[in-house]
């Protein structure tokens, strides 16, 4: 008796289950696409933002008011962030809110999102956040393999310390290096911030040795977020 060919019932079963899992792997993988692709926009926002405020920093009109007063809905938003088990910034003192329409008046362009932004600390906050892999993100500091690589800090640590020396390389040219630092929290990467005495403009840099090419006082800060240790002050002569 010839036998009859066709798809029996186990067959059907074992397609079905092969077909879901590669659906499951598909969707997951999709997931995981759209999730990294949110941090990174997110990532990219806050670099944008940094940079602006940075260089608006530079540039800004003493007499300008920039941003908004937190209050109302806004000031509710900021309290439930500026918390240590949030943003790890606690105080709110000198932030004010841009909205959408604040960047566009200042020209910034590819961030659609508000922000905190404290100007002279030269620091920002975003105002929504992004929930990632179990976590809320709002600022650079937080970011998983950012820009500073830092965890939570104690708000009660000691400020970072460090020592600071000067050595001439050449003519008009002289090295400034940062060692030696010391801070009770997990912080692995710093921003240097220098001026030299008598003017107003800091001057930033993520290498812990810079070179310098005019003589005087220098005044030195090392930085991570709201951590900011005290300045130091050392002599550039011939």
């Amino acid at each position: 008796m010839k036998k009859e060919k066709g798809i029996t019932l186990i067959s059907l079963v074992v397609t079905i289950i092969i077909l879901s899992i590669l659906a499951s792997i598909a969707t997951y993988s999709g997931v995981s696409v759209i999730k990294s692709s949110k941090l990174t926009t997110f990532t990219a926002e806050l670099k944008i933002m940094q940079a602006q405020v940075n260089e608006i920093y530079q540039d800004k009109d003493t007499s300008k008011v920039y941003g908004e007063e937190i209050t109302g809905e806004i000031k509710t938003r900021a309290d439930s962030i500026f918390t240590a088990s949030a943003s790890g910034i606690t105080s709110q003192e000198g932030y004010r809110y841009w909205s959408e329409a604040t960047l566009k008046s200042l020209g910034i362009e590819g961030v659609e999102r508000a922000f905190f932004v404290n100007l002279e600390k030269r620091t920002i906050v975003s105002y929504e956040g992004l929930k990632y892999e179990g976590k809320t993100y709002y600022t650079l500091e937080q970011l998983p393999g950012g820009m500073y690589n830092v965890e939570y800090e104690e708000p009660s640590a000691p400020l970072p310390t460090f020592d600071v020396n000067v050595q001439k390389m050449g003519n008009s040219q002289w090295r400034i290096t940062i060692s030696n630092i010391q801070y009770e929290g997990n912080i692995s990467k710093w921003q240097i911030q220098y001026h030299l005495e008598g003017k107003e403009t800091w001057n930033t840099t993520q290498d812990l040795s810079f070179v310098v090419t005019e003589v005087g006082n220098y005044h030195v800060q090392i930085m991570n977020g709201s951590v900011v240790s005290q300045e130091r002050t050392i002599q550039v002569e011939t």
